[in-house]
Formats: structure tokens, sequence, C-alpha cells
């Protein structure tokens, strides 16, 4: 058993739960403190896919972020009894011939094959969508409930540890003793996503303010079977309704909802239905993302009891329940971080 040290988590989106509930686990004491305001987990569709489109790549590290993911997420939902996990095929439409022979190419391939079903006459005559160039179905595809994880996660360290809801006053952290309002913490624990740019001690480390759109549809007659892409993504979420998304504006803070951002979602969703509906709802999210799209995780340079872990960007729901874990094993165990996610990298 590890040796119990006492953690201050600031945030309680994605990154603060899954670090709370890992660290919970590792037999440590957890209080976690978070103002309310989320600007991008609950926002967020919790699509998790495990292609990249634009180049017909894998998404990195896919091999080990997914199947992980997917007993964490159920493991939770079993605990809180809250629906969470939501296993659901994608179907994309080819935006050109070329990416159709790519997806051929590799739909045999030694590491391919696990992800991309082989294509058919049926995906090529596929109708519910505007299908120019044929479709392609991707298995091992899902979704998370963001309200119901927030929610569940929340409940599941309430019952096993702290949760204060404040705002966090940084001049009353003591960095070098990892003091808060003059109580010493064994670490204190950063994830505040795009917050990060106000934090005296992590904001020379760069999380830019990407934000995204999106926009929740009701229809009785589209098809709830699969989450069709291609420009946007249109994805089933149960009792008639789609989250329709998202758009990209990079380096904003801004969270005004445009009309915009709406009119373009909703001439990109004529790609994939003809069918009615209605917009019930439009919804705005900040991602945190860095220079180079990976995590940014680790300790600060100088003061080694305050930690980071922030980033996470469009594919956090599939990364963020390994990371979590492999950062708890690099506190608890001195485990090696991978090299692309340390803060060293943006330490010069």
């Amino acid at each position: 058993m590890t040796e119990k040290k006492e953690y201050l988590i600031v945030g309680a989106g994605l990154s603060g739960i899954c670090m709370a509930i890992h660290l919970i686990k590792n037999n440590h004491s957890i209080t976690l403190i978070d103002s309310g305001e989320n600007f991008s987990t609950a926002v967020a569709a919790g699509q998790i896919n495990p292609l990249v489109f634009r180049r017909m790549t894998k998404s990195w590290r896919v091999d080990d972020y997914l199947p992980y993911a997917e007993k964490f997420y159920t493991d939770l939902e079993i605990d809180t009894e809250l629906p969470i996990y939501f296993p659901i095929q994608i179907r994309r439409m080819f935006s050109s011939a070329h990416e159709k022979v790519m997806w051929i190419e590799k739909q045999n391939r030694e590491g391919f094959s696990d992800y991309l079903e082989t294509i058919t006459s049926e995906d090529d005559e596929y109708d519910l969508a505007q299908n120019d160039f044929g479709s392609g179905r991707i298995k091992k595809s899902s979704y998370v409930n963001a309200v119901n994880f927030v929610e569940g996660g929340k409940n599941w360290i309430k019952n096993r540890a702290t949760i204060l809801t404040e705002k966090l006053d940084y001049s009353l952290i003591e960095p070098s003793s990892a003091s808060y309002k003059g109580k010493k913490y064994d670490f204190i624990l950063f994830c505040e996503g795009s917050h990060n740019s106000d934090n005296p001690w992590f904001n020379q480390f760069i999380v830019e303010h990407t934000k995204g759109e999106v926009l929740t549809l009701k229809s009785d007659e589209i098809s709830e079977h699969e989450s069709l892409n291609r420009k946007c993504f249109l994805l089933p979420i149960g009792n008639k309704l789609f989250r329709l998304g998202a758009t990209y504006v990079w380096n904003t803070p801004d969270r005004t909802l445009t009309q915009d951002a709406k009119d373009d979602l909703l001439d990109k969703v004529k790609l994939l239905t003809k069918k009615s509906f209605e917009v019930v709802d439009h919804q705005v999210g900040i991602r945190p993302t860095t220079p180079d799209r990976r995590p940014i995780i680790g300790k600060h340079p100088t003061f080694k009891n305050l930690l980071l872990f922030n980033g996470l960007g469009t594919k956090g729901y599939l990364m963020a329940p390994l990371l979590a874990k492999e950062f708890v094993d690099y506190l608890d165990f001195d485990k090696e971080l991978d090299k692309e996610v340390r803060i060293e990298r943006f330490i010069k």
C-alpha cells in the first residue's frame, strides 16, 4: 500500500475528477475545490473516436487508451448507477475519392483492422446522408454522457473525500509549503482547463483557448442507430435527441453564443440528413489545448509540490482515464510519464 498523502485538487472537470478517483483508489486523502464554472467537460459531446479522419490515422496511443477508458467509465457507471458510457458506431461519409482509397488501403492492415469495418456495397449505397464517395464504419467508437459523468464522478468523490464549491484564491496559496488558507498539503494539483492562464505558477505553460459551439437537435425522423460524420458530427444521445458539432475558433476565451456558428452547423448538417428537426439547445465550451496537441502533465520546475494536469483537448474523454492513472503511478511509484506529455518539454 502506498504512503498516504494529502492532495488539494483544483478543478472538478474531466482531468480533476479522473485524478481524484485514481488518487482515492490509491489510499490518498483528497480535497477537491471547484468554482462550479465548467467551460469544457460538461459541454462536450464526449465522443470517443479511435481514428483521426483528416489523415486516416489512429488516434495517438488509442490501443492503450481505449480499453482502459471503457473499463473506467463502465466501472463508474456501475458504482454510481448512472448511465455514462455508450458504445455507438460512427459512420464516416467520405469527403473525397482519395479518403475512400486510404480507408481501403488500411481496412485490413494490422493495427487498423481493429477499428475499420471492411467497406461493403451497402456502405457505398448508404442513402440516409449525402453519399458522394461512399462511407465507412468505425468499430469500438462510443460516447460519454458528460453531464452524468460530472454528476456521478463528483458524487463518487464526495462519498469518499471532501468537495468545496468555491472559487480558488491564488493569493492564499503559499507555493513553497503547498499550503492553502494556512492548511498544508503534500501536493496541490491544478486541473483548471482553460483557466490555466490565470494561474500564477503555471501560466507560462501555454494552454490555448479553443472555442467550440454545439447544438442539440430533436427529431422523430433521424435514425438513432449510429453517429454520422462529415465536416461535423451528428450524435444520437437518446430520447430522439442529437448533438451536432462542433465549431472551432482558435485562441479566444470568449464564450458568447453566435448566430454564425449556429448557421455554420445547420449548413453542414445538410450533408448528413435531410430529415426534419428542431434546435432545442445551443451551448459553447472552451477546449484546453496545447501548441503540440498533447496534454501537459508534471511538477512545477521550482515548486515540486505544485502539479499540473491539463491540455486534454478534443480527445480528452479518450485519454484522461489512463493518463490520470499514469500520473498517479508517477507520483506514487516514480514510474516514467510518456515523454510526449511531460511538462519538461516546455521548460527551456
